[in-house]
């Protein structure tokens, strides 16, 4: 087993070091009938806000040379209806839970982190195994330390703490300042591009291959930086891409446009990595 928050009393342990992350695995159902979510050590749900997103217009997925770029506008239907939708199934995977709470109004987070956090199981027991907070490329240190600490009041889980790619020293040590658990290393940038030579612009974030060397280049610096369990995800699309986060001092890894382009490939890659 691997232990991903070994300062917590709880504690986050998953049995493979490959999870599925926000946004590639719906709330737990999207590949239910194609993928065996078992061997996967943990997934990511979408994001979860307190009131519902209607999320961006369409179109929001344009295809570029080194990915896409895709703007969901962090579309959800609201924690109640989310947990109304999919509190039962998820009792039922095959694999642990991690909800992912967008940075928010501190208030809101808190309400959304206590709605949440304190899901039972028929038996008793915790129904969800951690909180991903989500960081945006803009957050300043005091803001982070509010929404850190709004979400640890509202929820007893576990809290992972996603910074963005090229997030700066003073990002870093407010996440850990507020007792974050675990970081993971990063949400992916921002681009933009043109859906036809004559149609809009589509600015979202960016997915790919690509990213594999940025999130390399971060996580080697924030582990020279902190002394917390750290996830790395970005651009892994083979298993030497995993693997090389790992051997770079990563615990675990987040899975992300790979699900979209080769989902059995995704799968593989928790094989191999969970068998050794």
């Amino acid at each position: 087993m691997i232990e991903l928050a070994p300062q917590h009393k709880i504690g986050l342990s998953v049995a493979n070091p490959v999870m599925i992350a926000s946004g590639c695995g719906g709330y737990g159902q999207a590949y239910h009938h194609l993928l065996d979510l078992s061997v996967f050590g943990a997934m990511v749900t979408n994001p979860i806000t307190l009131r519902p997103r209607h999320g961006a217009n369409q179109p929001r997925l344009v295809e570029v040379a080194s990915g896409f770029i895709l703007n969901t506008g962090e579309q959800n239907p609201g924690v109640k209806k989310v947990i109304q939708q999919h509190q039962k199934s998820w009792a039922h995977l095959t694999t642990s839970v991690i909800v992912h709470l967008p940075a928010d109004d501190a208030d809101d987070l808190l309400r959304t982190a206590r709605a949440l956090g304190h899901l039972e199981t028929p038996q008793g027991q915790n129904l969800l195994a951690a909180i991903e907070l989500g960081l945006p490329h803009y957050a300043r240190p005091h803001d982070i330390a509010r929404w850190v600490r709004a979400v640890r009041e509202g929820s007893p889980l576990p809290l992972l703490v996603k910074l963005p790619l090229g997030a700066l020293l003073e990002m870093v040590e407010a996440a850990a300042d507020a007792y974050a658990d675990a970081l993971v290393i990063g949400s992916p940038p921002l681009g933009a591009a043109q859906v036809t030579s004559d149609g809009p612009i589509v600015t979202g974030y960016l997915y790919g291959p690509v990213l594999h060397s940025l999130a390399l280049r971060d996580l080697q610096m924030v582990k020279s930086w902190i002394d917390l369990p750290l996830i790395a995800g970005g651009g892994i699309h083979s298993l030497a891409d995993a693997q090389a986060f790992l051997a770079a001092g990563a615990v675990a890894v987040q899975l992300d446009s790979l699900l979209f382009i080769e989902p059995k490939e995704a799968e593989a890659i928790a094989k191999s990595l969970g068998f050794q």
